[in-house]
Parts: C-alpha cells; sequence; structure tokens
C-alpha cells in the first residue's frame, strides 16, 4: 500500500502545475490509471479518481481498513 494514513494512494494536483500520483510498492499496479491521470491533468475530471484525491484527509472519508491477512490486498 501506500504510506498514506489509509495505505491508498493519492492522484491528484498538490499545486498549480505539479500533479502528483503518490503510491508506493505496487507502482506498476497504477499503469491502468494512466489515461484517467492524463486526462484529469488536462481537465476532464475523472469521477474514478475522486475517491483518491488528497481532500479525503480533509473530509474525514477515508478508504476502509482491509483485514486481509495479505500486505497486498
Amino acid at each position: 500500500g501506500s504510506f498514506t494514513a489509509d495505505s491508498f494512494p493519492v492522484f491528484d494536483r498538490f499545486c498549480e502545475n505539479v500533479y502528483v500520483i503518490a503510491d508506493s510498492n505496487h507502482g506498476y499496479k497504477m499503469i491502468g490509471v494512466g489515461k484517467l491521470v492524463a486526462d484529469d491533468i488536462c481537465g476532464n475530471e475523472s469521477d474514478l479518481l475522486r475517491p483518491f484525491r488528497f481532500s479525503r484527509f480533509a473530509e474525514g472519508k477515508l478508504h476502509p481498513t482491509s483485514h486481509s491477512p495479505f500486505p497486498w490486498s
């Protein structure tokens, strides 16, 4: 997972002219979001990326904790 409060990645603008894809350990699994992120950068926001914005922390909308015995789930 990611080194975030809920162990999920972040896909969002950090500041003007800076877009962040913050993930760790499983980056190859993020290949599928490339088109969504490219579209987002070009101004076409995707509802699929909304749960992965920085704002989820301030809004208290963190992803649920997994109870899986595997660290990759």
